[in-house]
């Protein structure tokens, strides 16, 4: 098949997937095109049957900012015609699945859409009341609707009015990226002190990534434990979480690391990591650890019990439930049998149910039912 991909360029989140399965379908034989503003991270040069594309910013005189969803909307019109595309999968509704249907109109190749919810396209952005209509809309209108967990499908069945099936294929993680294996000591050893844990947290410093319950756990189990705080990640909450850390006299515990691109990397010189979130459709951090065998805390929200196996593989508590969280923490740091036993069986839950081989092998399915739906509604109208 001949499969356009529209995704963020990001490090994490629907980015990284929508690179993953885009990396995995050209090891199989497909060609595949990516569509975005700048090339994704994990998206390597002169990689076989991958094709890049890149969207330039249109700007007028007339407007303050650039025009991108319409510079959006070229690009795939050009690419579908100048490559004849059998497919295109939107990943994120807003503005990507949007844009992937009015190319459609435009186009004189028709072709059958797959847009991907990976979660705030719907719980955050898809609430904005001005975009809410377009969200929808751009949602019905897809041949095949996918997300990342049952969560996140009954979450939008619940608060938006649509007619199509949305089929659940979980996010999936490589094993050989993220592996104990990445675990370096000289790495370690720019994170802590040679006899220091280290509890990690990845983040965009976002409200609904709940940063304070991180430091207020740790100020707690720093009293009990000789542990470190690694912070991974950048964004609008970060001078208040060191404020937080200075204010409870903790801030010489604490490593603010910044962004990475190499998180594999990171992850697994980690003893724990802890994501008390108060949203999550799914979190692939939590699942970056536990293929990297690190124990996890999280809360116990969303789309978090389909990824976590609560008391095997990490533990659970409410988002602002410190204290708990902090136990659990504790919990792991001082037992040695404990956090060996539960970083094997992450990674075996890893590798048993979120192995790409079997999720790729879903989207295929997927493309190839949506184009069997499409050529069949296409000669109809013929």
């Amino acid at each position: 098949m001949r499969i356009g991909i529209v995704c963020h360029p990001s490090i994490g989140g629907s980015g990284l997937v929508a690179t993953q399965l885009g990396l995995g379908l050209a090891e199989m034989g497909h060609e595949v095109h990516f569509i975005s503003s700048t090339r994704p991270f994990k998206l390597l040069d002169n990689c076989d049957n991958v094709y890049f594309h890149d969207v330039e910013a249109i700007y007028y005189p007339l407007f303050s900012g650039s025009l991108y969803t319409f510079a959006l909307t070229a690009k795939i019109v050009e690419v579908v015609e100048q490559f004849k595309l059998d497919i295109v999968h939107a990943h994120y509704s807003i503005p990507h699945s949007l844009c992937v249907y009015l190319a459609n109109q435009i186009c004189t190749r028709k072709f059958p859409t797959i847009t991907t919810i990976h979660g705030t396209d719907v719980s955050v952005i898809g609430q904005d009341k001005p975009l809410y209509p377009l969200n929808q809309f751009s949602i019905n209108k897809s041949t095949r609707v996918t997300t990342v967990s049952a969560y996140q499908r009954d979450y939008i069945r619940s608060n938006f009015e649509i007619s199509k099936s949305i089929q659940v294929i979980h996010n999936f993680i490589d094993l050989n990226q993220f592996s104990p294996k990445r675990a370096s000591r000289d790495l370690r050893n720019t994170l802590a002190n040679e006899d220091e844990k280290i509890i990690m947290h990845v983040s965009t410093f976002r409200p609904l990534k709940n940063i304070s319950a991180v430091i207020r756990s740790f100020h707690q189990v720093v009293g009990k434990i000789n542990a470190r705080l690694v912070l991974v990640g950048s964004g609008p909450e970060l001078e208040d979480t060191k404020k937080q850390c200075q204010t409870l006299g903790i801030i010489d515990k604490v490593n603010f690391i910044g962004h990475v691109t190499d998180i594999e990397s990171y992850i697994a010189n980690a003893d724990c990591v802890i994501q008390p979130s108060y949203t999550e459709s799914f979190s692939m951090v939590l699942l970056e650890a536990m293929a990297s065998a690190v124990p996890t805390v999280s809360s116990n929200i969303d789309g978090i019990p389909e990824v976590v196996e609560v008391g095997v593989t990490g533990f659970m508590a409410d988002p602002d439930d410190v204290d708990l969280l902090a136990s659990h923490m504790i919990g792991i740091l001082s037992d040695a049998g404990l956090h060996q036993q539960m970083g094997k069986q992450a990674r075996a839950r890893a590798a048993n149910l979120f192995a790409p081989e079997t999720k790729i092998k879903q989207y295929i399915e997927c493309y190839e039912s949506a184009i069997a739906e499409f050529s069949s509604t296409d000669n109809q109208q013929i």
